[in-house]
């Protein structure tokens, strides 16, 4: 069995107190028994894009003690220069990573749209040159390896008014790319700051697409009597189980939490 811990939008330097809460996080994944396998984070690590907001959760995420590893991708709110100054990555292109951990592919994407300096666009694009990657990372694979396809941006509507204008726009795109392919076992996104679950419909053979919900804050759903955004409810995370269906097909069981506090 494969254990993911998948968190998302952590926004070093936005509202609230965003180092106490990843802290708070990372804590507490810290302390599972059995361990996870491997640690997602699903992209807006930082809140402006600034060097001294990277230099901050390279510090707070660096903490995280392993062994197993982190992965990141970057969202709407980073700026890929800083983001891939600190990852170690060229700066001029997407900052798309392969990693295989436990026997899987994890396929990180890079759904960033750059913006002119002091700037953001908040939907999000998957460029031509990540789609090819993903496709050639997909078929260079070992039969029967199974992959993780981890970017920022939902593909479809989740019936957020805030969130659902700033989805992936190409999302069709990426869908015939993923049909293209056996053995994905789900695709794992953020930007939504609230934990949900939908299938990708636009596929051939729809996949799970998980969110795990904010770390730093919460998106509301358009009907509660709360604000748009607010840091008063607790971070969120979700745990996800990878095994096999009784045909052999891959099984994604996924667990939400959310930690109060102290």
């Amino acid at each position: 069995m494969l254990v993911i811990a998948h968190l998302s939008d952590t926004h070093f330097g936005g509202i609230g107190d965003p180092v106490a809460r990843v802290r708070r996080v990372l804590g507490h994944l810290a302390r599972l028994d059995p361990p996870v396998d491997v640690v997602v984070v699903t992209g807006d690590i930082a809140d402006h894009g600034t060097a001294e907001e990277y230099a901050e959760a390279a510090e707070v995420l660096g903490e995280w003690p392993g062994p197993v590893p982190m992965l990141l991708c970057p969202g709407n709110h980073d700026v890929r220069p800083a983001y891939a100054a600190m990852r170690g990555l060229p700066p001029d292109r997407p900052t798309d990573e392969a990693h295989r951990v436990a026997g899987h592919l994890f396929l990180m994407l890079d759904s960033l749209v750059p913006a002119p300096p002091g700037g953001r666009i908040d939907h999000g694009v998957l460029a031509p040159d990540s789609l090819a990657w993903l496709d050639a990372q997909l078929t260079a694979r070992t039969p029967g390896q199974r992959a993780v396809v981890c970017l920022h941006h939902p593909p479809e509507p989740i019936h957020l008014g805030l969130m659902d204008p700033i989805r992936l726009e190409n999302a069709g795109a990426l869908a015939a790319v993923l049909d293209r392919h056996d053995d994905v076992v789900a695709v794992l996104v953020g930007h939504a700051h609230s934990a949900c679950a939908f299938a990708f419909t636009t596929m051939r053979r729809p996949l799970p697409v998980l969110v795990p919900g904010g770390v730093v804050s919460t998106v509301t759903m358009d009907a509660e009597p709360l604000e748009a955004i607010t840091t008063a409810l607790p971070p969120t995370y979700a745990v996800h189980y990878v095994d096999d269906a009784p045909d052999g097909s891959p099984r994604i069981v996924t667990h939400w939490r959310s930690l109060p506090m102290p």
